[in-house]
């Protein structure tokens, strides 16, 4: 096992209004922490992706092609349910077809607030695209509690279930994260979804920020989007980016998992 991380699920300031933090701050400390390669995940977009690998071939480091897309039930004008999803491109067959799957989401049948795939679209992305679950706004996580909100009301839900396995089963790795609260809860039941259909698990910072000054603009950032509303208790969680001590410090406060799940889940990511 090497002591090293690769940060894969990235937002900056292109993840419009949920960053004050630039590409090439994150990569000058990526590079500063002898990390091999880095990914950058915007909310629905690919801005500045040449600029940004252009920024890593100068310094050194490994650029990974990705996006945390949104992904959607329904078409439904009505429906604003917002799946994230990571797809990272494997290879240029990848790239090429992320770019297809991407300009998709622009058009008018696919927006609604946010550019938006379907369950079924995901379902027929290939092999030459990396599919990981994603944050506490996956369908792994978000879709389950719906699931169990419309048993609730006495609801069928057979053919949700059925789609939550096809999703379950699409996906190449599930992602945890060391942050408290849901996502403890979350870990673990992706540790078990991970047992059940045999696929890895891999560590995620989820990271918005370089540092906690950087956090605290992305707090006013957020403040003026939301015209006051300072949101869902979302800016309590520590989003800055982190080495790979500090990355294991977190799993080891957390303890949601056994320390050689989580380890392993960080080997398995680099």
């Amino acid at each position: 096992m090497t002591n090293n991380y690769v940060v894969y699920h990235l937002h900056t300031m292109d993840s419009l209004l949920d960053s004050a933090t630039s590409y090439q701050e994150y990569i000058d400390y990526a590079v500063s922490l002898g990390q091999k390669a880095i990914c950058f995940t915007e909310h629905g977009n690919v801005y500045n992706w040449y600029k940004k690998y252009e920024y890593c071939k100068k310094n050194g480091i490994k650029f990974l092609y990705g996006i945390e897309c949104y992904m959607t039930e329904t078409f439904d004008e009505n429906i604003r349910d917002n799946y994230h999803t990571i797809l990272i491109a494997k290879n240029f067959d990848g790239f090429v077809e992320m770019n297809q799957l991407i300009s998709r989401t622009t058009q008018r049948d696919h927006t609604y607030y946010k550019p938006r795939i379907s369950f079924e679209e995901f379902l027929n992305i290939s092999d030459n695209v990396i599919k990981i679950s994603a944050c506490l706004a996956s369908p792994l996580w978000k879709f389950l509690n719906k699931i169990a909100e419309l048993k609730q009301n006495g609801e069928d839900t057979t053919a949700k279930e059925e789609m939550y396995h096809r999703l379950a089963q699409h996906y190449d790795y599930y992602e945890i994260q060391y942050h408290d609260g849901e996502q403890c809860a979350y870990n673990k039941w992706l540790w078990d979804l991970s047992e059940k259909f045999n696929k890895p698990l891999i560590a995620a910072t989820d990271t918005h920020s370089l540092n906690k000054y950087k956090a605290e603009c992305r707090i006013m950032l957020k403040y003026g989007k939301t015209d006051g509303d300072w949101g869902d208790g979302e800016n309590q969680y520590d989003l800055t980016y982190k080495s790979y001590e500090q990355l294991v410090n977190a799993f080891d406060e957390q303890g949601s998992l056994p320390r050689d799940v989580y380890m392993k889940a960080i080997e398995e990511t680099n």
